[in-house]
Formats: C-alpha cells, structure tokens, sequence
C-alpha cells in the first residue's frame, strides 16, 4: 500500500489511497492487489473510513462493490486530489531530452564563453536538438539572487564569492600564465623571468564580479601600477593586443591554450605566485532536483571533463 503517513483532521491519508482504488476498481480485491495489500486490510481500512465519515461508502451490489451518494461527492474531492498529486509526481519522470524543448541561461565570463561553451553545444548538438542557451554576465550581488529565483538556471566560472545558498560543483582547475608575442625583443622564448615581468608594460583586464581580480591585485601589490598600459573590461581580448604589440599579459591557461594558433602568442609559464583557477558550477538549492537541470549540470561536467585543452598540463 502506498506509505502516505500523513494525518489531516485526524484521518490517515493511506485510507483516501484505500477509498480511489475501491471507487475505481468496484471491488476490494483488485483494489487490494493494485494496493499490494490484503484483502482484510483494504477492508479494514473501508472500515475505518466508514467510522470517520459516518456513511456506508460502498455497499455489494452484484458481486462488487457500488458507492453511495455521499462517496460519489466524496471522490469529486479525494479522487480529483490523488489524480493531481500523481501527475504532479509524474512531472518529474516526464523529462525526455530527445524531445525538450527549451532555453538554459547561463551566467558566464567571457572566458567561459570560449572555452567551456563549445564543448556544451557539442555534447548537445545531437543528444539535444531541441534545447538552447543564453549566456549573460552579471555583477556578484546579483547572481546569487538570479538563481534563487530561477532566473539564471547556472553559474559557471571561478567565482570563489559565491557560497552561501547555493550548491557548487568542481568542473576543472587551471593556472594563469604570461603570454608575449612572438618575437617579443624583452622576452626569452620558453621562460619570462620575475624581473622581465615586472619590467615590461601590461595588458591587464578587470573582469569584474569573478575571482579574476586577482591577477591585477597581485600586479599592483608589486607596484606595476605605472606599467599598466590598458585596462580592458574581459580577458578575451588580451591574445590579440599582445600579439600586435610589446605588452605582456597575464590569462587563465585554456584561454591562452586556444588563442595560441589564433594569434601569434607565446604562453609562458608565469613568474609570480598566483593561485589556481577553480572553476565550478553553481545553482540554487532550490533547482537541486528538478530534472532538467540535473541533465545540465550532468551534461556540462561530461562535457569539461572530455576537453583535454582543460585538463591541467603534465607536470601540474
């Protein structure tokens, strides 16, 4: 019998489970078989429902079992109910991804955006034809309250700000390295010492609302503020300015890894300590089982976890 366990104005909602099956079944042993359960327990509960609603409920009528006009304005109620509370159960093992059709919006850096998206449009392209995505970049304070309200449905990036009221899942780590363009006259190929670093003008950029802001933290605690020759609002940009120039550059490895036969860079390890990228995932708890982001949140860490340009180098 189905384990309900609930009591409403003391009945047991078990026995409105009793009372459906009786109603739709006419007899008490198919009801108790749709029940697993006894013969005797489906009338015992038949019993106890007829104590507490003072009415017969159902009487034998030809071998079966005929209910009374009270327990037809009863299952108006008791029935329509169960049948709600079953397709509401049935919403959750509905979700096909061959045949959904929908849009995810993503909070994402730009750096995510080239890197981490393609392989997510990949994994999806044949698995998923009918699903679609929407990327946007928010400030801080304001992500956390777009997933609690399902406006976003993930946040994705090293965003170590990110904590309390949301669940977070570990995609990949990387290191940040130096890039210089090919050729640079101040630089070796292969290695940048400290002090070539730190004498060579910069190409920073903000990335404001991610952990980012590392990177020109770091480079004015080592007093670079006057070798900083352009700020820019993203990373995305940087491979191309250092390739068409003799500024240098700090990025997250996979960015440079994926621009290096795009532009004419050199990625170098870097000279100063600066900690590791820890890219994640985010999403509210709220969304924790709702199956389609389940398959997202499943789907994107597959996706990552097939990319070899994310995996961290040998060595590391």
């Amino acid at each position: 019998m189905l384990d309900i366990l609930a009591m409403n104005n003391n009945i047991d909602l078990n026995l409105l489970v009793v009372f459906d099956a009786v109603w739709r079944h006419r007899r008490i042993l198919r009801a108790a078989a749709e029940l697993n359960a006894s013969q005797p327990t489906v009338s015992n509960a038949l019993r106890r429902l007829r104590d507490f609603t003072g009415d017969a409920l159902f009487v034998r009528s030809g071998g079966g079992m005929e209910p009374t006009p009270f327990a037809e304005r009863l299952a108006a109620h008791w029935c329509d109910g169960l049948n709600s509370v079953r397709r509401g159960l049935a919403m959750r093992s509905d979700f096909d991804i061959a045949t959904e059709k929908r849009t995810f919006t993503v909070v994402m850096s730009d750096i995510a955006e080239a890197v981490i998206l393609p392989h997510l449009l990949n994994a999806c392209r044949e698995s998923a034809p009918g699903i679609f995505f929407s990327t946007m970049q928010l400030p801080m304070e304001q992500t956390l309250p777009a997933l609690r309200t399902g406006a976003i449905d993930l946040a994705v990036g090293y965003i170590p700000e990110l904590r309390s009221g949301v669940k977070q899942q570990l995609l990949f780590e990387a290191d940040y390295v130096a890039l210089a363009r090919r050729g640079h006259p101040g630089v070796k190929q292969s290695a940048m010492s400290k002090e070539v670093f730190l004498r060579e003008r910069h190409a920073v950029a903000r990335a404001e609302g991610t952990g980012h802001a590392i990177v020109e933290r770091t480079l004015r605690r080592h007093g670079l503020d006057s070798r900083i020759a352009v700020l820019v609002p993203h990373f995305l940009a940087l491979p191309a300015i250092v390739a068409s120039s003799d500024l240098v550059a700090t990025v997250p490895r996979p960015l440079g890894v994926l621009m290096a036969d795009a532009v004419s860079i050199q990625i170098l390890p870097h000279p100063l300590k600066l900690p590791k990228l820890v890219i994640r995932q985010f999403w509210h708890e709220r969304f924790d089982a709702e199956p389609a982001l389940m398959w997202l949140r499943m789907t994107l860490k597959a996706a990552v976890a097939n990319a070899s340009q994310l995996r961290p180098p040998r060595g590391n």
